[in-house]
């Protein structure tokens, strides 16, 4: 009842901010001035720009106010918005009606150069101190039919219950550009996939392999790329596009890439501070790659991402495998949220790096400034845990680069450190007689 009680007041508090927007409240005087055809009208002159709205704050050059629209095709009762943008505990994400309109929407301040994703759904957010079916709520999302920017995410081929999804995202002025969205013509990629069973955990797991176009092990040497929750980061996060920018402008030297999915159903044990499917990337994933392939890599050219917990076990598996991963790529790494013990809120990881000897792994972390949201039965936010396993890595001794980007838990604008964090960790050397700064 407190969430609910807190949802509520929010909902009310919020309710004249949302019409402050004066694209909103210019299309509901319009829409007033006649019947269904005025409606009709002002509706198309309001989407005519595309959407969400995004207006200026007076008085304000540091944010923007963000409008989310959306006329439902059929009546809905409680709608709401997903965005990680939004403060779900406080009740951002529960959309207003405007009047009899059929329109609903909800207005964030937000910074200055934030990036993300969202999309509509009929149902109400579920309450995050109870757990609710998070999993029925993300399969009804649906995109925003009138928004600027469309975001595909591939069905999971080895998992019947999945399905293709589609979201949208928004970009404010000052966010980062992302040249690769466009990229121009680009060396081939081909692309093998199996099934991987390994030998420390059961089930199997998809596994992809791009190689560039010309890909020769024996006459040239490659980076190697190793990203967790393949089917995101072949998508939402598209990677390929990304590493074949950063190639073309020589940011980085050749690179092969490998794509690690997950067991059906297994995401939250398996990337749980887990040594068994650590053993399972060293035993049985790069072997396959060095058997299939013929591509070794050495540390210092081997990459490791993921993001969430998949950012955890990217340092997970740096730690437990130093003389394979040289470089740890995590966005928005779920560092405060498990143990070894498996309960939210163990900080076992940066205890584990603390006390264990100094290695020559190099890091790039970066989270979202507002990741700042402490969910029940989580101590800290996951932006807090970020900056605490920095701060220990740094007092221990690592090279860590750090970057924190306008934005939320989001695959959006984590395309946007998967470049930097890429040019940073694989940066291509530098030209003979020219010394690096």
């Amino acid at each position: 009842m407190p969430h609910l009680k807190r949802q509520l007041h929010e909902a009310e508090r919020t309710r004249d901010a949302a019409v402050e927007s004066e694209r909103l409240s210019e299309f509901a005087r319009a829409s007033k001035r006649g019947g269904p055809a005025s409606l009709a009208d002002a509706w198309a002159r309001l989407v005519d720009r595309g959407l969400p709205l995004v207006e200026r704050i007076r008085g304000d050059a540091a944010s923007f106010r963000v409008t989310f629209v959306w006329r439902p095709d059929s009546p809905v009762k409680t709608p709401s918005i997903y965005t990680p943008v939004a403060n779900v505990l406080s009740g951002e994400s529960q959309l207003l009606p405007l009047g009899t309109t059929g329109v609903w929407y909800r207005s964030l301040l937000l910074p200055r150069g934030t990036r993300g994703l969202y999309a509509f759904s009929s149902h109400p957010t579920p309450d995050p101190s109870n757990g609710g079916d998070w999993g029925a709520y993300f399969r009804s999302l649906v995109p925003d039919p009138h928004g600027s920017i469309r975001l595909e995410m591939e069905k999971d081929p080895d998992d019947p219950d999945d399905a293709a999804a589609s979201v949208s995202g928004f970009s404010l002025p000052g966010a980062p550009a992302q040249p690769w969205v466009t990229p121009e013509p680009s060396p081939t990629w081909t692309v093998e996939s199996d099934l991987l069973r390994g030998r420390s955990l059961p089930g199997a797991r998809r596994v992809w392999m791009y190689t560039p176009e010309g890909f020769d092990p024996r006459h040239r040497s490659y980076n190697l790329l190793l990203a967790l929750d393949g089917v995101a980061y072949r998508s939402l996060v598209p990677t390929p596009a990304i590493v074949q920018y950063l190639v073309s402008r020589r940011a980085i030297g050749p690179t092969a890439l490998v794509f690690v999915g997950n067991a059906v159903g297994a995401r939250e044990v398996e990337l749980l501070h887990n040594p068994g499917f650590v053993k399972f990337l060293t035993s049985d994933v790069l072997p396959w790659v060095r058997r299939r392939f013929h591509l070794r890599s050495d540390p210092e050219q081997t990459v490791i991402a993921g993001s969430s917990l998949g950012g955890l076990t990217a340092a997970y598996a740096a730690l437990l495998a130093p003389q394979v991963f040289g470089g740890v790529l995590a966005q928005s790494g779920a560092f405060s949220w498990a143990g070894t013990d498996g309960m939210m809120g163990s900080p076992a990881l940066m205890q584990e790096y603390a006390r264990a000897p100094l290695r020559s792994t190099r890091f790039y972390l970066s989270a979202g400034s507002l990741e700042t949201v402490v969910f029940p039965g989580t101590q800290t936010s996951l932006l807090s845990g970020v900056r605490h396993l920095r701060d220990v890595l740094i007092a221990k001794g690592y090279s860590v680069r750090y970057e924190e980007f306008r934005a939320g838990h989001d695959y959006f604008s984590w395309s946007d450190s998967m470049a930097q964090g890429l040019a940073h960790l694989l940066r291509s050397p530098a030209p003979r007689g020219r010394a690096r700064r």
